[in-house]
């Protein structure tokens, strides 16, 4: 079909339109029928040609040769259509009958009917967008916990949800963290040791301007208990000196508005309180606000950190932290309400993480927080100290979530908690706590035994693995002060 010259269009034009005006029986709507259509109609072939004109080869082609009137006329009944709608004040079924009787091509009357439905194919259209965004929606979240439960196994040494035997549902350790499927503990390094720093393959740098001494550390690994049995102390192995977890604190001193001008302000800070932790040998590391991290107390020597305190991983169950686990405090207070932690403290943090864990071989499962395993053996509680009992970035760190493992304390020791705790730590405990409480119920029930009475049993037990553990460390104190006199003696005299 040869296109028309624009002459035979506007009169092709013309002649379509006036008969579709004679539906009209009122001459001026008539002929604003007539004179508004063909306006319109002029205006979409302007438009039309001068798309056309952006691309000459579609011009060129026998497409548009064939094509071109053809869809200037659909245009034109599309016009006429929407007009009609509009003037002629009838039922649709009248305004189709009409139609039909003015012989308009099939086409047309096609586009009527659509026309008339428009808005319920606006309806479903919306429909499909919504249900295409969910479904979308919802197999990405499924890929995502496939891909994720394929690195999961690809990656795990062992099984996340390890249980001790007698203790169904409990889980005492998740290991390895899910956030870190290529870590590997040989991958750091020290690379470099100076006068006053260290510095590490994976960037850390540890300052040890404030580095002191203490006593060797010395611990038993405890065995576990079912419930109700003999409570006399008995540990497993030879006393150890390595260390053996991580226990995060935070230092509860007074923190000022982290900003520019108070650069000056914040180090005098930290200096006070890195005077302070080293006179008390407080703690083994501090990480300050600008994320340096310090060593004050050695690896090798147990630092005043943890206090009463019991955590447990498969192996066993350790009773005063001070002497197992390395204490690791950031500068900062559990109450702070705007900045908890400085992005530097959390990359300082995550970095002197994965030296400690590297150089002793340090398990996912024994990193964990103050709160978590702080006691009061005087009234049974839990969270005697509360720091970090909420909101610990674990993830951030490389570690696994802690507040779902349940506290052996409560689980094995019967330490409990009350109103106060609940309301101190938020107004709700955390999933472990509350898993390990029903273990508790569970164990005296299967016992045979009220509830008081085993925690009564476990408070004695408690107590004889916390003399033991000072009798190692007194021993330790000993050995170590006359070894230190000896080497005194033997020192020649310059």
């Amino acid at each position: 079909m040869i296109p028309r010259s624009g002459t035979e269009t506007t009169l092709h034009y013309s002649k379509v339109v006036e008969r579709y005006a004679h539906l009209f029986d009122r001459p001026e709507i008539r002929l604003r029928f007539l004179n508004h259509t063909l306006a319109l109609q002029t205006d979409c072939t302007d438009k039309l040609n001068g798309w056309l004109d952006r691309f000459p080869l579609i011009k060129q082609s026998k497409l548009y040769e064939r094509h071109y009137a053809r869809l200037l006329d659909l245009l034109l009944y599309r016009l006429i259509v929407r007009e009609i709608n509009k003037y002629l004040p009838t039922s649709m079924g009248e305004r189709l009958r009409l139609l039909r009787q003015q012989k308009a091509p099939v086409a047309a009357r096609v586009y009527f009917s659509f026309y008339q439905a428009r808005y319920l194919f606006h309806v479903a259209g919306l429909a499909f967008v919504v249900l295409l965004i969910c479904g979308l929606c919802s197999a990405t979240v499924w890929s995502a916990h496939r891909v994720n439960n394929y690195l999961a196994s690809r990656y795990s040494k062992s099984n996340p949800t390890d249980t001790h035997a007698g203790s169904p549902g409990v889980v005492y350790a998740q290991t390895p963290a899910n956030y870190l499927p290529d870590y590997k503990p040989e991958k750091v390094w020290l690379v470099e040791r100076k006068d006053n720093f260290e510095r590490y393959s994976n960037g850390g740098r540890i300052s040890t301007d404030y580095e002191t001494d203490n006593h060797q550390r010395a611990y038993y690994v405890l065995p576990h208990t079912n419930g109700a049995m003999n409570v006399q102390a008995k540990p497993i192995g030879e006393l150890h000196h390595e260390p053996a977890g991580l226990l995060y604190h935070t230092s509860e001193s007074d923190l000022l508005p982290f900003t520019a001008d108070n650069n000056e302000s914040i180090e005098t800070h930290t200096r006070g309180l890195l005077e302070y932790v080293r006179r008390n040998r407080s703690y083994n590391y501090v990480i300050d606000r600008f994320g340096q991290i310090y060593r004050i107390v050695r690896d090798e020597q147990a630092a005043n950190h943890a206090g009463h305190s019991v955590w447990a991983d498969k192996q066993g169950v350790y009773v005063g932290l001070n002497e197992s686990f390395i204490g690791v405090c950031f500068e900062t207070r559990s109450d702070a309400s705007v900045e908890q932690l400085t992005e530097a403290q959390l990359v300082a943090g995550r970095l002197l993480t994965q030296i400690l864990r590297s150089r002793y071989q340090i398990d996912d499962a024994d990193c964990v927080v103050h709160g978590l395993v702080s006691v009061n053996p005087d009234n049974m509680r839990i969270c005697y100290h509360h720091d970090w009992v909420r909101n610990f970035p674990f993830a951030a760190m490389g570690l696994s979530d802690k507040y779902q493992v349940a506290p052996v304390a409560i689980s094995e020791f019967g330490f409990t908690y009350d109103d106060d705790i609940i309301a101190q730590v938020g107004g709700a405990m955390w999933p472990g706590a509350v898993a390990a409480l029903a273990e508790f119920d569970r164990r005296a029930a299967a016992a045979n035994l009220k509830t008081d009475d085993l925690r009564k049993q476990m408070r004695e037990r408690y107590r004889q693995q916390m003399e033991l553990a000072r009798k190692s460390r007194d021993t330790t104190t000993d050995q170590t002060e006359s070894s230190r006199a000896l080497d005194q003696t033997n020192t020649p005299q310059g």
